[in-house]
């Protein structure tokens, strides 16, 4: 081959490498760079060719290390290949697929090494997104089943085994799906209704591995490829076997629980016939079967035909009525009963019956009738006995009043007798004050009397009779002497009753010991010497038991006029 075709195939070879869609790169045998295309450029972020050449190809991994790993594997073994991770020139990652090899010379010496690459991030991203939902789908608590578009099994979760009953894929895949429903018509009926509408949902009866029948929740799509082109079937469901069975139960519980409820409970249809009554409404009604009354109106058992249709009208327009009605039993009497009445509707909200319950309230209506007459009697003696209190408290306010004038007026003339108590105590007082003087008066007149016969007078005549009357003129004297006696006998009496025992000199000088004289004045009054008075006043202290004793005569003598 001549020159000229030799640089021809040169030439071309450079091109291809040049505009390869994979990156390729060139560098020495220590790893540095010595050519790279347009396309591994790009790759690394558009770099220029003189920010590459020349620089260790590990610059441009995410981790040296890795790198560095390869690139030994490669000298060692002369060639390397594998998925590695590298860094942009923003700084952002970007997963290559790389096969390195060593170029050799005809000698068979190594001179270079030439890596070929292409960006698998997206790929990379996807396989990861694809494993992570693979794994949701395994690990999933709902039963996961993919068929092809004739309903041949190709793919079963862990779940669907589990429900199944089965231990491990190989006893479903290339199976029938319609082999796992308890009906093979109703299954192939699924399976065209997802191929012509695209889903389906609902609930169906399927079989175990044993046979045992199984409830599942289904919902079954028909999936498309991006042209829009179906390309299998998938099915999600839930085991419901446990809450259908639950459900059951229940509805056998709420069923039990209307038919002994102690309330009447009556269920009927938009148009008010009965479809459903229980043990306690047929009592209530008299009746013993229900075939008595299912299929009648409602309206034939209320005893105004008018205000029936009123309730029935009124629950059909707003859902709900509660109140007090009459209705007619079986045999014509009449029964008072609270009712309460609902409108049934189904999830998506539409009305599909009528339900009431009622309890018979004629004995309590019987009671609160009773109970207003006697209310009513109640209020008319309540109103008769107030009446009468009214009269009796007017009364008793009279009395009060007139009690209040009278407290008033004996209050008054209490001060008033007050007032002339004080004034009779004063004047009593006075009374006293002048009875006291008086008396003090009448015995100072009474000593003084006394005092002046036996003073002034009585010796006088004493003296008179010895100084040589006549016999005649004695006997004057002595009658004038006894006169004299009589006149002051009753003083004598008086004072002597204080005196008791003294002697009429005694008397004299304990008068004139109170009135204050001295012993010398008494022996001048009395014409006696002042010894002679001495001696008397010893012996008015010893009838007097004053001896020896630290008592004034005087004030003594003073205590005794005080009694």
């Amino acid at each position: 081959m001549d020159q000229v075709h030799i640089n021809r195939d040169i030439w071309i070879k450079e091109r291809a490498v040049e505009y390869s869609i994979s990156g390729i790169a060139i560098g020495d045998l220590e790893g540095k760079l010595s050519y790279v295309n347009s396309a591994a450029l790009r790759m690394l972020g558009n770099y220029d060719y003189s920010e590459v050449l020349g620089k260790p190809a590990v610059t441009f991994a995410q981790s040296k290390e890795e790198a560095l790993e390869a690139l030994n594997a490669l000298l060692t073994t002369g060639r390397w290949s594998g998925d590695i991770a590298g860094r942009k020139r923003d700084g952002s990652i970007v997963m290559v697929h790389l096969d390195a090899r060593l170029v050799y010379s005809d000698e068979g010496d190594p001179v270079c090494t030439m890596a070929s690459f292409v960006d698998v991030t997206d790929y990379k991203r996807a396989k990861e997104e694809m494993l992570i939902k693979d794994y949701a789908i395994q690990s999933s608590i709902n039963g996961i089943v993919i068929a092809d578009l004739e309903g041949n099994i190709t793919y079963v979760n862990d779940a669907f085994l589990r429900m199944w009953g089965g231990k491990d894929v190989s006893e479903v895949l290339g199976r029938p799906a319609v082999v796992f429903s308890q009906s093979a018509k109703e299954a192939m009926q699924i399976i065209q209704a997802v191929k012509d509408r695209g889903s389906w949902f609902g609930e169906v009866i399927g079989k175990r591995k044993d046979l045992t029948p199984i409830t599942v929740q289904l919902s079954a799509n028909l999936v498309k490829d991006d042209r829009g082109e179906p390309i299998c079937m998938m099915a999600s469901f839930i085991d419901v076997t446990d809450l259908k069975r639950v459900e059951k139960e229940m509805l056998w519980v709420k069923d039990y629980a209307i038919q002994s409820s102690i309330n009447g409970i009556a269920i009927a249809d938009l148009n008010g016939n009965i479809t459903y009554v229980n043990e306690a409404a047929l009592n209530m009604w008299g009746g013993k079967d229900e075939s008595e009354v299912l299929g009648k109106s409602v309206i034939l058992f209320g005893a105004s035909e008018e205000d029936a249709k009123k309730a029935l009208h009124a629950i059909l327009e707003k859902g709900r009525w509660i109140g007090e009605g009459k209705g007619i039993r079986k045999d014509g009497s009449p029964i008072d009963v609270l009712l309460s009445a609902s409108l049934v509707r189904d999830e998506e909200d539409r009305p599909i019956c009528i339900m009431g319950s009622f309890v018979d309230i004629t004995d309590r209506k019987i009671a609160e009738e009773r109970l207003e007459r006697l209310n009513k009697e109640l209020e008319s003696r309540v109103r008769e006995r107030t009446s009468e209190l009214l009269l009796s408290n007017e009364r008793l306010r009279k009395e009060i009043e007139e009690r209040r004038q009278a407290e008033k007026a004996l209050m008054l003339k209490k001060k008033e007798l007050k007032l002339k108590s004080l004034n009779l105590e004063e004047a009593n007082t006075a009374l006293k004050v002048l009875l006291k003087q008086r008396e003090e008066d009448k015995d100072e007149l009474q000593e003084k009397v006394l005092s002046n016969v036996k003073e002034l007078v009585l010796p006088y005549l004493e003296k008179l009779r010895q100084s040589g009357l006549k016999d005649e003129q004695v006997i004057y004297a002595e009658i004038c002497e006894s006169n004299l006696k009589n006149i002051i006998s009753p003083f004598v009496k008086r004072l002597s009753s204080r005196y008791l025992g003294f002697t009429p000199t005694e008397i004299q000088v304990a008068t004139l010991i109170k009135e204050g004289k001295a012993s010398k004045d008494i022996a001048s009054v009395l014409n006696i010497s002042v010894r002679a008075v001495e001696f008397h006043r010893n012996n008015i202290r010893k009838k007097l038991s004053l001896v020896n004793k630290k008592i004034n005569l005087r004030s003594y003598l003073l205590t005794l006029d005080e009694d």
